[in-house]
C-alpha cells in the first residue's frame, strides 16, 4: 500500500526547532511502512523534516521511527517497535 495522507497526524511540535512527533496508522506491516520513500509525500505536503519522529501503528504492532529527510526524500533512521 501507499502512504495515506488522512492517516498522518501531527501530535506535537509548536516550536519547529524542537522537532515534531507524528502518528501514522495503517493496515500495513511496520516493515512496509519503513520501506524506502514511503513517507516522501509527507515531506512536501506536511513538512515532515529531518529528525522528526513518527509513531507507527501497523497490522503487526507499533513502533517509533526517527526520519532522515534529504532533498525531499524521507528515509527511516533509528527505529524501535513492539514487533
Amino acid at each position: 500500500m501507499a502512504f495515506t495522507a488522512d492517516n498522518f497526524v501531527r501530535l506535537s511540535g509548536a516550536n519547529t526547532n524542537g522537532g515534531v512527533v507524528w502518528t501514522y496508522s495503517e493496515a500495513e506491516t511496520l516493515a512496509n511502512m519503513r520501506a524506502a520513500n514511503y513517507f516522501d509525500n509527507a515531506v512536501a505536503t506536511y513538512g515532515l523534516a529531518d529528525g522528526d519522529v513518527i509513531m507507527l501503528i501497523g497490522s503487526d504492532g507499533f513502533g517509533f521511527t526517527q526520519m532522515s529527510v534529504t532533498a525531499g526524500a524521507a528515509t527511516v533512521g533509528e527505529s524501535v517497535s513492539s514487533a
